[in-house]
C-alpha cells in the first residue's frame, strides 16, 4: 500500500510538469528529479532531443549535484548514442535505461543505483517502464507546442511585415529594440514569459492601424481632434485582432496600453503610474525612443544627448520615472554604443 501511495503521487507531479511547464529543460530537470526521489536512485541521466537550434539537452543528476549540457550529438556518451539509435529498454538489477519514444525517439534515461544498495524489485521495474512511457508522451506534447509555436512566430513576423508595408511609422528597428528589450528585461528582472510578450507586442503594437485610414496615418500636419479620437482607437482594434490566440494573451495588456501616460494624460484608460502595465510602460520608452533615433517622415532624427535630454523632461510626466532611468543607463552602457554604431554603418 506505501508504494501505491508513491506511485500517485509521481504520476501527478508529472502531470503538473506537463501541464504548466513550456521550457523543456525545466521539464527535464523536473523529471529527473522526480526520478531521483521516486527510485531512490543515486544517478539520473535524461536525454531530450530540442529544437534544431538545440540538438540535445542532457541533464545528470548525481550525489545531490546537477549538471545541464546543450549542444550536438557530441554531448552524449557511446551508451547514450546506442539507445537513441536502437530504441531499445535495458532492465538490469541496479540499473534502468529506456528510450523514450512516441512515433519517433524522443530522448532517453538511465537510471541507477550504487552496487551498496538493493537492486530495483520487479514491481519498480513495471513502475519504472509504465512512468516512461508517459514521460514519452509528455515529451511528445513538448514537440507539438514547439512547433505550434513556431507556425505562430512565423504568422506573427508575416503580419509585422505586412503591418509595416501598410503602416510605415509603426516600425520598430528590432534588432536594436530587441537589444535593448533584453537588457531592459533584465535589469528591471521581468520573468521569460513577459520579454518574450514585450517582443511580441512590439512587432505588433500598432495593428489596430491597419483599420485606420492610409491618409490620415500619412498626414504631417496636426491631426484634428476628430482624427486624433480615430488614432487613439487603435489600440482596441489591434488587440481585437489576437485575443483568441493564446500565445499572445500576455501580449494584449501591454499592446492595449502603451499610449497611457505616467501623468495619467494619455489613451485608451487614461491609466496612470503603476496601473498602466509594466510592460506597457517600457514599451512606450522603446517606442519614442525609435520614433526619435531613427526619425519618422514628419519627424527628424535626434542624437543621443537630444534624446536624452527629452526623456529626462518628460521624466513622471509621459514616462514612469524608474524606467526612464534604466533606460538612460543601459544606453550609456559602453556595448550598447558600441552596437549603435556598428548598427548605423551598416
Amino acid at each position: 500500500m506505501q508504494r501505491y501511495r508513491e506511485v500517485f503521487p509521481a504520476f501527478h507531479t508529472l502531470y503538473r510538469l506537463t501541464t504548466t511547464l513550456d521550457d523543456l529543460s525545466s521539464f527535464a530537470m523536473g523529471v529527473c528529479r522526480l526520478y531521483r526521489n521516486a527510485f531512490s536512485a543515486d544517478k539520473v541521466v535524461i536525454v531530450c532531443k530540442g529544437n534544431a537550434s538545440q540538438g540535445f539537452i542532457k541533464i545528470c543528476l548525481e550525489n545531490k549535484r546537477s549538471q545541464v549540457k546543450k549542444g550536438g550529438i557530441s554531448i552524449l556518451t557511446r551508451v547514450e548514442r546506442e539507445l537513441l539509435k536502437q530504441e531499445k529498454e535495458l532492465v538490469l538489477p541496479n540499473r534502468l535505461i529506456y528510450p523514450f519514444v512516441f512515433t519517433h525517439v524522443l530522448g532517453g534515461i538511465y537510471i541507477k543505483r550504487g552496487s551498496h544498495a538493493n537492486g530495483f524489485s520487479e514491481t519498480e521495474k513495471r513502475w519504472f517502464l509504465s512512468l516512461c512511457e508517459e514521460v514519452s508522451l509528455g515529451l511528445k506534447i513538448f514537440e507539438l507546442y514547439q512547433e505550434q509555436k513556431k507556425i505562430m512566430l512565423n504568422y506573427i513576423k508575416s503580419l509585422s511585415q505586412f503591418l509595416n508595408q501598410y503602416v510605415p511609422t509603426s516600425y520598430l528597428h528590432t534588432k536594436i529594440i530587441f537589444r535593448l528589450i533584453k537588457a531592459m528585461t533584465k535589469a528591471l528582472k521581468l520573468s521569460t514569459v513577459e520579454a518574450q510578450s514585450l517582443e511580441y507586442a512590439s512587432l505588433l503594437h500598432d495593428a489596430g492601424k491597419m483599420q485606420v485610414p492610409s491618409q490620415l496615418l500619412k498626414k504631417q500636419q496636426p491631426l484634428t481632434e476628430e482624427e486624433f479620437k480615430l488614432i487613439a482607437k487603435h489600440p482596441r482594434k489591434g488587440v481585437q485582432l489576437f485575443k483568441n490566440l493564446e500565445i499572445l494573451k500576455p501580449a494584449i495588456p501591454i499592446i492595449l496600453h502603451h499610449h497611457e501616460r505616467y501623468d495619467g494624460k494619455g489613451y485608451p484608460s487614461k491609466l496612470k503610474k503603476e496601473q498602466i502595465p509594466l510592460a506597457s510602460r517600457i514599451l512606450a520608452v522603446l517606442d519614442t525612443f525609435d520614433a526619435m533615433y531613427f526619425g519618422r517622415p514628419y519627424r527628424r532624427k535626434r542624437r543621443l544627448k537630444e534624446i536624452e535630454k527629452e526623456f529626462r523632461a518628460q521624466r513622471g510626466k509621459q514616462f514612469d520615472p524608474r524606467i526612464v532611468d534604466v533606460f538612460l543607463s543601459i544606453l550609456k552602457r559602453k556595448n550598447i554604443q558600441k552596437y549603435f554604431k556598428l548598427s548605423s554603418k551598416k
